[in-house]
């Protein structure tokens, strides 16, 4: 498999060390959870096909989705290497996805067939965890916006870099968990949005009209 965790490692060394940790593949069907808040993190998991979304839901209903991860991205690493002892979030499948496993005893013990690469797998997993700092670090910033209003602009802004239009894979309820609000608060100020002739939307693309504008909302 070709992805950051496995970076100048060959298919040959790689079918070694997950034979060796004992890793599986697994299939999920959409809406179908990898893992939930509470379970123990035993394992780490890499996307092979399909998308997963990663969220917290609270007891009020309310849910906050911290960020989606696709295929060749990894998930659920970050607690085997900390002291916590249950996820704090939740691993939905956004669609059939096929993910592998990876249990923890990977990363803690070493392969007698390629355990020289296992120094290898640590530096990219340094790699993959620093990415995942910019992403929680990026909702940060987007839901430093006190209204609705500045934290769609925020995104459309962060989203569309230099270029003036971009698509988006989230469907609008996912976006509306993603932007702390609701689908129909989302839906009604993005018409206003569009109304003012700040941007323009479609069902899964945006285009600005007027950075200017949405610059000042997103200061």
């Amino acid at each position: 498999m070709q992805c950051r965790l496995f970076q100048d490692i060959t298919e040959e060394e790689q079918e070694k060390m997950l034979t060796c940790a004992e890793a599986r593949d697994r299939e999920f069907k959409p809406g179908e959870y990898i893992f939930r808040q509470g379970d123990a993190p035993n394992s780490m998991f890499v996307i092979k096909k399909g998308s997963v979304m990663i969220c917290k839901d609270f007891a009020s209903g309310k849910r906050n989705v911290l960020f989606t991860v696709y295929e060749k991205d990894v998930f659920g690493e970050m607690f085997l290497f900390s002291d916590e002892k249950e996820y704090w979030y939740d691993a939905i499948a956004c669609e059939p996805t096929v993910v592998l496993e990876i249990p923890r005893k990977f990363f803690y013990g070493f392969c007698k067939n390629a355990c020289h690469k296992h120094q290898t797998v640590v530096r990219n997993m340094l790699d993959v965890q620093s990415g995942k700092n910019f992403l929680m670090t990026r909702k940060l910033y987007l839901l430093s916006g006190k209204t609705l209003k500045e934290r769609i602009a925020m995104w459309v802004l962060d989203s569309a870099g230099e270029g003036d239009s971009f698509a988006t894979d989230m469907k609008r309820e996912e976006l509306a968990d993603y932007l702390g609000t609701t689908r129909p608060s989302l839906s009604r100020e993005l018409m206003n949005m569009q109304d003012e002739g700040l941007i323009d939307v479609g069902k899964a693309t945006f285009k600005i009209k007027d950075r200017e504008g949405l610059e000042y909302f997103a200061e």
